[in-house]
């Protein structure tokens, strides 16, 4: 004998199970009878919002696969009918369980003063250089109340924040060098010269070559390990990035930027070809 089959599940994948048509009606419909008893369908089908053709018709659908009946003059589910709605609405749960870790109501925040702030007046909240900073002001996308007083650097905790902070991101800018007869010297007045004209705020390196040349071109410190997940961050928040690396990593680089999330522009540049401009990329998806 083939194995028994469980009843058929009406939300499979949760909340994206709901485009397909009709399937929020079967749900509802399915839960409404199992909540009261309906001798009818033209109640039934006022309660769904739906007309008495379209109750009938989800009523048909239903009775096939097995999870309604009428008996005794009343709409009921069947024993497979209730299940299917369990077993429904707990794949709604945890979808929409996941989905709401991601979000969190802050009514406070901590930022950086960018000049003097008194206390219980409205500020405005902007991202500057990556870094979350409040101004004196109204009309912003962000804004808030300052909670205390503040000289411009110090830190400030902000309530009653209102809107969102927007969010330009940068571009990350990959310099590329070649690994075969690779040799620092060749490259450093160029990186001199690329890291004087974009001045990016964030510098990473990839590789040996890449931070040997890095370490002969500028004092500034650098990032060498997570380098994809950093500068992506950086750029996301408007942060300008330069990474460093060899020809053979730039695919191997892509790929973990790639695998981050929201997509960012990218632009590549090769010291070996001078005088030519670097070629932009589209966002990687």
């Amino acid at each position: 004998m083939p194995p028994r089959r469980g009843p058929p599940l009406l939300i499979p994948s949760g909340l994206a199970s709901l485009r397909t048509h009709g399937q929020a009606t079967r749900l509802l419909f399915l839960d409404a009878i199992a909540s009261r008893p309906y001798s009818r369908l033209d109640p039934l089908a006022r309660t769904l919002g739906v007309t008495i053709q379209a109750a009938s018709h989800v009523y048909r659908q239903l009775a096939r696969q097995g999870l309604v009946q009428f008996v005794e003059g009343v709409y009921r589910p069947t024993v497979a009918g209730v299940a299917a709605l369990h077993d429904s609405f707990s794949s709604l749960r945890v979808d929409i369980d996941a989905r709401l870790s991601h979000l969190r109501v802050i009514q406070r925040c901590r930022a950086v003063a960018g000049a003097t702030i008194r206390p219980g007046s409205p500020v405005v909240l902007t991202m500057e250089n990556g870094v979350l900073t409040a101004r004196p002001g109204r009309g912003g996308a962000s804004r808030g109340v300052a909670a205390h007083p503040a000289r411009a650097g110090e830190l400030i905790d902000v309530d009653r924040l209102e809107g969102i902070v927007p969010l330009e991101p940068a571009t990350v800018l990959c310099v590329v060098v070649p690994t075969e007869g690779f040799r620092a010297a060749r490259f450093v007045r160029p990186l001199k010269g690329l890291l004087r004209r974009r001045s990016p705020r964030f510098l990473g390196a990839e590789g040996i070559e890449a931070a040997h040349l890095l370490e002969r071109s500028t004092r500034r410190p650098y990032t060498r390990f997570g380098v994809a997940a950093a500068a992506h961050e950086a750029a996301q928040l408007g942060v300008s990035s330069l990474v460093v690396l060899t020809d053979d990593g730039l695919s191997r680089f892509l790929a973990h930027l790639a695998n981050e999330r929201p997509a960012l522009p990218v632009e590549i540049h090769s010291l070996e070809q001078k005088h030519r401009p670097g070629r932009a990329a589209p966002p990687l998806r």
